[in-house]
């Protein structure tokens, strides 16, 4: 019963069978008044009917008995009201949540975005950018100022100036200059980011990086955060994942003489290496980092935007793993690193996965958003009534505190699609539910425009949503098959499975009616040797013969042998079938002759031959529950058949042909 399930439902292979049909619109069976049309069938019938032993396959009769047995059972599922029960609803929307995802995807965009995503995770870049700050969805004169501050900067480097100095200077990004933080003083980066790659990033500095040309300054580029100037400085192929061991040397102070003399000591330390001595040795004597020294200087694994783009910038160059570099200073003192490994990029088919997760759960999947937005808005004619909206910005401003209390007396239509009116107290209702989450107190222009955004593009998804399966004939047939196949389990449990299993009174009166059946067939009492060497074999086989105790004997052997001159003993009652060497061995008490087989030594000790008998009910109890289920499930459908109306289009099924 539970592989019918499987085959019905959630794990389903394709085949790709060609059928002909006069009339592929036509009923071809109704269950109790619900009509199934050929369609709908054969789309199931190609799907679940797929074996790669064309045997195995059903033909479409005997697969419509199948499906209308299938049918009747949910029919019953229904009635009794299965489909109401709350877990049954939750399960079933959680499926649908799932498997609408792939709708609600511009899958063209989704593909350039996946392709340019692991393009892009082909190199990491160094990358410095001067800030300036803008609300994101800031509008109008904000944004005009920002944009023309920013292209004086640019000017200015383009001039000649220092774009370090420049960051410094006038860059919004705080990490550009001197900082405490929690008691420490983080030195200016002057606007350097370091090293990156795909995801690091949010997506508009990416893709603008990964476009620019090498220490050319960018136009300004517009992300949340801002506008940005973006001067990549460096350009490698991708490190991935790496791991290295090092040897940290502090400097004392930041004299040019204490500089002086941990170079020097550094020098000494690649002297030793180029000798020959460990490195993991002279990590342990000599490295001053407490963290790694007691393991051989060796770091926990980091990716290339984690360390100092120093440190990061020696790891790259190094190239084999074994190989040392020279020594370096960052702000923790002089290392000496050794490379131990690179994970660099899998195949494209190794990383899919990874990259659709991360696009998911990026800012990228905007753009796969707003893409299908756009595509809704032209599929569903979406009109926007814009002066409708500037028309209450004002009071949704003056009244954020009390917007519980607020109402539009003409209550105009803001936007409208295929049937649709979203009128103001719509989006009133919508922002109210989410400044309940937000708990803001004041709104601006930009907010409120924000808020309308995400407005249209929750009521255009949510009528795509509620719509998928009028919409796409393959989802429809997808959730029916889901909401059929979890009932069907739910009503075989309760009918079936957990009556048999609980049933002890009749689980004992169907195995006293069906006793006969169950028997064991012949038996054997007996212990089989397996050994590798032939040697060992005969050892063993000779005091086997003496008499000695099985498990005497293996230990006896096994003692201080390695795995080659090991013998193995498996003592059980072997029944025909459970074991070939044994079945091949003459059935009788005593030790058997010694037997070749794969290149391994057998022999048994027979204890006892045992005759066909009957199973007592607690030794057959596995199979009678499992004939007991059957025996249930054939009555409870006789009854079935007998309670709901099945009505075959005989003159259809003949159309349907196979190939």
């Amino acid at each position: 019963m539970k592989k019918c399930v499987r085959r019905f439902v959630l794990v389903s292979c394709m085949m790709f069978l060609a059928f002909v049909s006069t009339g592929f619109a036509q009923t071809l069976v109704t269950i109790d008044g619900d009509e199934v049309s050929v369609d709908d069938f054969m789309a199931l019938y190609n799907k679940n009917n797929y074996s790669e032993n064309i045997a195995e396959s059903v033909s479409v009769e005997e697969y419509l008995d199948l499906f209308i047995n299938f049918k009747i059972k949910v029919k019953e599922a229904e009635k009794l009201g299965l489909d109401k029960d709350p877990a049954f609803i939750k399960e079933l929307a959680g499926y649908r949540e799932q498997l609408a995802k792939p709708y609600l995807i511009d899958e063209e965009t989704n593909k350039k975005l996946i392709d340019e995503a692991y393009n892009n995770m082909q190199y990491d870049l160094r990358a410095s950018h001067i800030l300036i700050n803008l609300p994101e969805y800031a509008v109008g004169k904000d944004t005009i100022a920002a944009w023309n501050k920013i292209m004086d900067i640019r000017q200015r480097v383009l001039d000649g100036e220092d774009f370090s100095q420049l960051a410094f200077e006038l860059s919004d990004d705080p990490s550009a200059r001197d900082r405490m933080y929690q008691g420490s003083l983080y030195p200016a980066n002057r606007g350097d980011l370091g090293y990156f790659t795909a995801f690091n990033m949010v997506y508009p500095f990416e893709s603008a990086a990964y476009k620019q040309q090498l220490n050319k300054v960018s136009m300004p580029v517009r992300t949340a955060f801002g506008y940005h100037l973006i001067l990549v400085t460096d350009r490698v192929p991708a490190m991935g994942e790496a791991v290295v061991s090092h040897i940290l040397l502090r400097v004392p102070s930041q004299t040019a003489s204490d500089t002086a003399k941990v170079l020097e000591n550094a020098e000494k330390i690649i002297t030793r290496l180029n000798n020959g001595e460990d490195f993991a040795a002279l990590a342990k004597e000599l490295s001053q980092d407490g963290g790694s020294s007691k393991n051989g200087g060796k770091l926990p694994s980091f990716t290339v935007n984690r360390l100092d783009p120093t440190f990061i910038k020696h790891v790259v160059d190094l190239k084999n793993v074994g190989d040392f570099s020279k020594p370096f200073f960052t702000i923790y003192g002089c290392h000496i690193i050794k490379l131990d490994g690179k994970s660099g990029v899998g195949s494209y088919e190794k990383e899919l996965a990874t990259i659709k997760k991360k696009i998911n759960q990026s800012d990228r999947a905007k753009i796969q958003t707003n893409k299908l937005v756009a595509t809704l808005k032209s599929d569903n004619n979406f009109v926007e009534y814009h002066d409708n909206l500037l028309e209450i910005i004002p009071a949704i401003k003056e009244n954020a505190a009390k917007l519980d209390s607020l109402s539009f007396a003409d209550d105009k239509v803001l936007a409208s699609f295929g049937n649709t009116n979203l009128k103001q107290s719509d989006f009133l209702a919508y922002i109210i539910k989410k400044e309940a989450l937000r708990r803001s107190s004041s709104f601006s222009d930009a907010s409120v425009h924000n808020y309308y955004q995400q407005f249209i593009e929750s009521e255009l998804m949510e009528n795509e949503n509620k719509n998928l399966e009028s919409k796409h004939p393959d989802f429809r047939l997808l959730m029916q098959e889901y909401h059929d196949g979890i009932l069907l389990f739910n009503v075989n449990d309760m009918m079936v499975w957990k009556k048999a299993a609980e049933d002890s009174a009749g689980l004992q009166d169907f195995y006293n009616k069906n006793m006969l059946k169950y028997q064991w067939d012949k038996r054997t009492d007996a212990s089989l040797f397996t050994i590798h060497d032939k040697s060992v074999a005969k050892q063993a086989y000779k005091m086997a013969k003496k008499g000695v105790d099985d498990k005497e004997l293996v230990n006896t052997i096994n003692k201080g042998a390695s795995r080659a001159f090991r013998i193995t003993m498996e003592h059980k009652v072997f029944e025909a079938g459970d074991n070939a060497i044994i079945d091949a061995m003459p059935r009788k008490i005593g030790l058997s002759k010694i037997v070749k087989e794969d290149g391994k030594q057998f022999f048994a000790v027979v204890y006892n031959v045992l005759e066909p008998a009957l199973k007592s009910f607690e030794e057959a109890k596995g199979l009678v529950i499992s004939d007991y289920q059957t025996f249930l499930e054939n009555k409870w459908l006789k009854e079935l058949k007998a309670k709901y109306q099945v009505v075959i289009n005989k003159e259809e099924l003949s159309r349907i042909s196979v190939k």
